[in-house]
């Protein structure tokens, strides 16, 4: 279902990281464990951070995993074994949360116990898996394999357009139930230049610091979201690039945004190159 789980999110206790970090690295190579082994993906900022140059990251704190079949607890158990073998080797303290739509790894540095990453693994039990597989074997088939920097560990993640879709639905829902958001949607595109993104990070980074001070002020949680999905969206598409039969094929799984309206509108014009928004006319 198209919608945002409407709770303080853990991940914002956690100081956010980028793939340059040490810890992020140590949980993509457990991951890795899972290449070839179990059909998976990353989704979400890690994956859009794979995609991207060192200057264009955007921290978050989790590595998100879409899970190509059905997982309930017990299964969970199984599945992570590898992936929690390889943190606690490397002297890392893992817990293991269950959450109504995932299954989440807390890791905790045991030499700094500041540092904390979640992995989360997606929740789908046997019904809501064949509702949904045939876009989840779709997105696999499409996934890119990529080297771990600085190591020789490999991780699956989708391709960009199945990561952008996702968050182009979530930004098209969000203005939606809170108009006034069309705010933060750009009313033109400026040119990805070094400074312009880096004045966008900062004010990402502006807008989680004051998340922090007020978690339970789930608005501002949307607005950080909302920012950060518009960001995501535009670079993925200009710096990684959209296959365009690829990107409108994976838009038709969604109502939200393969039904024409004036917030789709908006926010396609304000994060798509060129080519995409012809061929949608």
């Amino acid at each position: 279902m198209e919608n945002v789980t409407r709770r303080e999110p853990l991940k914002l206790q956690f100081r956010p990281l980028t793939l340059d970090d040490k810890l992020t690295k140590d949980g993509l190579e457990a991951v890795g464990t899972l290449t070839g082994k179990e059909p998976y993906y990353l989704v979400g900022g890690i994956a859009v951070q794979s995609y991207l140059p060192t200057s264009c990251r955007r921290p978050t704190s989790d590595i998100d995993l879409s899970i190509v079949r059905p997982l309930n607890y017990s299964g969970f158990r199984i599945f992570i074994k590898p992936v929690e073998e390889y943190l606690r080797d490397h002297h890392y303290k893992v817990r293991q949360r269950k959450h109504s739509r995932a299954y989440k790894l807390e890791v905790q540095d045991t030499e700094n116990p500041e540092e904390r990453l979640l992995i989360e693994f997606s929740r789908r039990n046997e019904q809501s898996f064949e509702s949904a597989k045939r876009k989840l074997e779709r997105e696999l088939a499409n996934s890119k394999k990529k080297i771990l920097e600085e190591r020789r560990s490999t991780y699956v993640v989708a391709s960009p357009e199945d990561v952008a879709v996702p968050k182009l639905v979530r930004s098209v829902n969000c203005i939606a139930r809170n108009p006034d958001m069309k705010r933060h949607v750009p009313k033109e595109k400026k040119v990805l230049s070094e400074d312009n993104i880096r004045r966008r990070l900062d004010f990402i980074n502006h807008l989680r610091d004051e998340v922090i001070l007020t978690p339970s002020d789930l608005d501002s949680v949307e607005e950080l979201r909302l920012v950060s999905d518009l960001f995501d969206v535009r670079l993925l598409s200009e710096l990684a690039g959209f296959n365009t039969a690829y990107f409108l094929e994976a838009c038709k799984d969604w109502d939200t945004i393969l039904k024409r309206t004036d917030n789709r509108d908006l926010v396609f014009e304000a994060t798509l190159p060129e080519h995409i928004l012809n061929s949608d006319r």
